[in-house]
């Protein structure tokens, strides 16, 4: 890419922390994959900075602790007397104090490499599947009424029911697609789920409803992770996230994105 093209995609990474939409986005990273590598390059260093600042405001707050600490301290020591200790006492307490801050600051550079070093290995969309998975737990997220076969099977855990039910039922609703989709999840038969989950999104899309919609995206996304397709999930956890009024919006929220870029990253490799 060109200086221009990359400072144009940092305009527009500008624009969307401001919360402004960039309407010809889309089109520039959708026709250029090196654009969209560059874009995801631009995220991933956003997440990390956002990482970052959370260990920075806690090592403020560390080092603030100690100076109050230390303070005090001294007001002790003068308030006893302490204070007519000579120099050259003083002198001696200081080289080993020294010493000690040199070894806990290499310390400390150790184990900030080596997190580095083990997260850039552990982490992967399946790693992350693993972390953020959680089943659906139908009789206390939605009122039943009148129970079915499929639901029931559902709450008995009977994976295999569920999905046999759910074919051959007459009528196919978004709840039985939705049902079967987590019934999939489940037996790790993640395209089959993908399947179910997308067609509940192009049902609701048809027919301007939006029955189970917000699950169906959530687990999708999801599926893609199980799939070790983060780049396919990447797109429905940013949209959710920017949606304070989905259900799952705050599930997604306190996910890393960081973790998730970095996977995106190394999958994009």
């Amino acid at each position: 890419m060109t200086p221009e093209q990359k400072n144009v995609l940092i305009d527009h990474l500008d624009e969307s922390l401001r919360g402004k939409a960039s309407a010809n986005l889309e089109e520039i990273v959708g026709n250029d994959p090196e654009a969209e590598k560059e874009w995801n390059y631009l995220r991933l260093a956003v997440d990390a900075v956002k990482e970052a600042g959370l260990y920075q405001e806690v090592s403020a707050a560390r080092t603030a602790w100690k100076a109050e600490a230390t303070n005090a301290a001294a007001t002790i020591a003068a308030a006893t007397g302490a204070a007519s200790t000579t120099a050259t006492a003083t002198t001696a307490k200081v080289r080993p104090l020294y010493r000690v801050s040199l070894r806990a600051a290499a310390i400390i550079l150790i184990i900030t490499a080596s997190a580095s070093i083990y997260k850039y290995f552990s982490v992967s969309s399946g790693s992350l599947y693993d972390r953020y998975y959680s089943g659906y737990n139908l009789s206390t997220t939605r009122g039943a009424g009148d129970t079915d076969p499929v639901m029931d099977a559902y709450n008995a855990k009977d994976w295999n029911a569920v999905r046999q039910l759910a074919a051959t039922a007459k009528t196919r609703t978004n709840q039985t697609d939705f049902l079967a989709g987590m019934a999939c999840l489940e037996q790790k038969q993640y395209d089959e789920a993908i399947s179910h989950f997308e067609q509940i999104i192009a049902v609701n899309t048809h027919a301007g409803t939006d029955l189970y919609q917000d699950e169906a995206e959530y687990y999708l996304a999801i599926s893609w992770l199980a799939r070790r397709n983060v780049n396919e999930a990447m797109p429905i956890l940013e949209k959710i996230r920017a949606d304070q009024h989905h259900k799952y919006h705050e599930k997604v929220e306190r996910m890393s994105f960081f973790d998730l870029r970095l996977a995106q990253y190394k999958e994009n490799k």
